[in-house]
């Protein structure tokens, strides 16, 4: 058995009222699922899987101003890869 804390990761999370915004801003749009329920419920599952593996979960909200002005800032383009830095990015942020 250990003593190490258990290990944190951020998710990143969509308001149902930007999730279609979003997706649309993202260049790789077809990673995303077509409806906000249809992520939700994904989201939600994997969230669920990882706290059973002992994760310790936050959800990282991503606005899509913010989230674009970002990846601007970063030189990034607004994909899969920025969305991890950008997770990661604000998860180390609220932890630390």
């Amino acid at each position: 058995m250990t003593d190490a804390p258990p290990r944190r990761i951020g998710l990143p999370w969509y308001r149902r009222e930007d999730y279609l915004g979003i997706r649309d801003m993202m260049t790789d749009r077809h990673n995303l699922a077509s409806t906000y329920d249809t992520w939700l419920a994904a989201a939600e599952n994997n969230e669920n899987v990882g706290r059973q593996a002992g994760l310790q979960i936050s959800r990282i909200m991503i606005e899509p101003d913010t989230f674009a002005k970002w990846c601007t800032e970063k030189g990034l383009e607004p994909d899969s890869a920025a969305r991890i830095k950008y997770v990661a990015e604000i998860s180390a942020q609220t932890t630390a």
